[in-house]
């Protein structure tokens, strides 16, 4: 196709997943020309967008920085309930805990303290008479802080798709785009039956990334992770208002859970740690008896009230980058494209402020909040 002919759409989004179907609301909401493409359909079950229930927090122990990120995508996810009358975020409040020195627990602190947000602090002693669901011990502290919940993620990528296309977008699912072909003029996307030419394009396409734009060489690599639900004895017990999501790290692994949605069962999981695979295709999808064994384990120590045999679990895969920061940019050489991921396995949650950054980027605006340190070409050399 020539360089010269007519375009099918201002701007294409490769991949409408957790970020990609973000990012095509606010195109399509900012009234642009926008088509999307999906190798699936949106809120499938191959990538890192599912699982019934993810995590939000404002509390970042990941890094104080990412703060001001959260705060407008908290704002973000009332923004897309509001327009389409859908309950997305339920706000139960999170509890971090962990040893006093942990470096997680004191980042947490810190964006706690920095920004001002609502929260309470315990010992170990003391968290368990509020949390009497989670066996705390003596020389843990936990921190509870209010801007926090969960996020039903298949739920949330099926309506920011929907909203895009009901202001405008067109989305072209079960379609999977076999290459980007990136110039000075455009961006050509080939799919099986067809090729598409667009002024810009967004890449969201998570572990997929590299089969689409191979030149980058960006060193990621794919995480298997497992998510687990087990029966409470008691499950009103775990009902949002009674039970928050928690989080806790040692050692660099973390254990994280949510209160019961279905009335009967939590889910928990670890977070790192996970087999580590080449390509997502190789992702085992097989549950096995050493996958369950650590995560109950965690269950019988910190979950008394939890009947410690599974009862369901699926697996899902990180994106890692080498330092677990986010990819948002512009790569060097490689003109019109924005990339917009991977997430280095934590990134669910910022979802629609990531979009509305891609946005920006792949419109040539100035991104309305800091992102330096997602920069791509920060991994050139390696």
């Amino acid at each position: 196709m020539s360089t010269t002919s007519s375009y099918d759409a201002n701007i294409g989004v490769i991949g409408l997943g957790s970020m990609g179907s973000f990012a095509f609301w606010q195109l399509a909401k900012a009234k642009l020309d926008v088509i999307g493409f999906e190798r699936f359909r949106p809120g499938h079950d191959q990538g890192a967008g599912h699982g019934e229930t993810r995590i939000f927090r404002t509390a970042y122990g990941e890094g104080v920085e990412y703060v001001p990120l959260l705060r407008e995508a908290r704002k973000l996810w009332r923004e897309i309930e509001l327009e389409t009358d859908v309950e997305l975020y339920t706000e139960n409040g999170g509890t971090m805990f962990g040893l006093k020195g942990d470096d997680f627990i004191q980042t947490v602190q810190e964006s706690v303290t920095e920004y001002d947000l609502p929260h309470k602090a315990f010992i170990g002693t003391e968290a368990r008479k509020v949390y009497p669901q989670i066996n705390f011990s003596d020389n843990q502290v936990a921190i509870h802080e209010e801007y926090a919940g969960f996020i039903k993620p298949e739920l949330a990528i099926q309506t920011a798709v929907k909203r895009g296309e009901q202001l405008g977008g067109v989305a072209y699912n079960e379609t999977e785009v076999t290459e980007i072909n990136p110039d000075k003029n455009g961006v050509t996307i080939v799919c099986n039956d067809r090729e598409y030419r667009v002024k810009k394009a967004i890449v969201s396409a998570g572990g997929w990334t590299t089969d689409l734009l191979p030149q980058l060489k960006l060193p990621f690599t794919i995480e298997r992770q497992i998510l687990v639900w087990y029966n409470a004895k008691n499950p009103e017990l775990f009902v949002p208002e009674k039970f928050p999501i928690f989080s806790r790290m040692e050692e660099g692994i973390g254990f994280y859970g949510f209160p019961t949605i279905d009335g009967k069962t939590v889910k928990v999981a670890l977070h790192r740690g996970g087999q580590i695979v080449n390509h997502p295709s190789e992702v085992d999808r097989a549950i096995h008896e050493s996958d369950l064994n650590p995560i109950t384990k965690l269950v019988k120590q910190y979950l008394p009230d939890l009947i410690p045999e599974p009862v369901k679990a699926k697996t899902c895969f990180y994106t890692n980058t080498p330092d677990e920061h986010f990819i948002l940019g512009h790569a060097q050489n490689i003109p019109n494209i924005t990339l917009l991921g991977p997430m280095a396995g934590h990134g669910f949650k910022f979802a629609p402020v990531m979009g509305k950054l891609a946005a920006q980027l792949a419109t040539d605006q100035y991104p309305s909040l800091p992102i330096r340190m997602f920069d791509p070409n920060r991994f050139n050399g390696m």
